[in-house]
């Protein structure tokens, strides 16, 4: 199967974002959500660092992002599948995408593997909140994700990124993911992770290590670039009670910040990622 999705969010003259266009096919359906208590998530409202939102002139009473929920429209993505996501954010444009439910990547009939190609460009004064729901790898199956976000140099991005290694009580799938951000022409982030049997040592020590959850949150504030994210200093990241969750987070080398956590299932690792904000 091959399947698309795309979304264009337009900066409107009194400052709301206006979804120009909300396209998607099956399993990649996307729905349009209104008013802040959706139910999915505190997304920029959320953090507990400094507000992405604020960051834009607003503050209190500054009009909230569009929302969109991804909506899986059938099964998968299945082994064979081809799936495609574009996202586009104008000049001084504010989008959250959050998930209605976990994505579960299958085997196909011929083994084949899966993917999921993303797309996403924010430009000057815009921001982006990605959180869609984790992907489950099955098992037997195979999949690879890669993600491309191009950002203007004042552009905000949190980007979540959940994997569940397996059902519960069976094996993993085997499961790729790539992330890719450019900031004003430059790398900022080039992260590739690869899990599962078909990846030897992922599941030991030096990967996984015996977690069921692996995933990563990803924060680009322009306003850290002349002084050090405050993230590290979190609670959420440095204390931990439960011996079964690691969490770390890393500044990269320009103004942002890497959490990366682990946990035993995937509500453990939700929890935690929601913490570390």
């Amino acid at each position: 199967m091959r399947a698309s999705a795309r979304i264009v969010a337009r900066r409107q003259p009194d400052g709301t974002t206006r979804l120009t266009t909300l396209a998607g096919e099956a399993p990649l359906l996307v729905r349009r959500v209104t008013g802040r208590g959706s139910g999915f998530g505190p997304g920029f409202a959320g953090l507990s660092g400094p507000d992405l939102l604020s960051g834009h002139g607003g503050g209190d009473g500054a009009p909230a992002p569009a929302q969109v929920c991804l909506v899986g429209g059938s099964a998968g993505p299945l082994g064979g599948d081809a799936l495609r996501c574009s996202v586009d954010l104008g000049p001084g444009a504010r989008l959250e995408v959050h998930g209605v439910s976990a994505s579960i990547a299958l085997p196909g009939p011929n083994g084949r593997e899966s993917s999921l190609e993303i797309q996403a460009r924010v430009g000057e004064g815009g921001a982006l909140y990605w959180s869609p729901q984790a992907l489950v790898a099955a098992r037997g199956a195979r999949h690879r994700t890669f993600a491309r976000v191009e950002l203007a140099a004042d552009a905000r991005l949190v980007w979540r990124d959940e994997l569940v290694l397996g059902r519960d009580g069976e094996e993993p799938g085997s499961v790729s993911t790539r992330l890719r951000v450019v900031r004003a022409g430059r790398v900022l982030l080039d992260r590739e992770v690869a899990m599962g049997p078909r990846h030897p040592g992922s599941l030991g020590p030096a990967g996984s290590g015996g977690h069921r959850a692996v995933g990563v949150m990803l924060i680009v504030d322009p306003a850290w670039a002349g002084e050090p994210s405050p993230h590290a200093d979190y609670p959420g990241v440095t204390a931990q009670d439960d011996p079964g969750v690691a969490v770390a987070a890393m500044r990269l080398s320009g103004p942002g910040v890497l959490i990366s956590a682990a946990a035993a299932d995937g509500a453990a690792l939700s929890r935690v990622l929601d913490a570390a904000r």
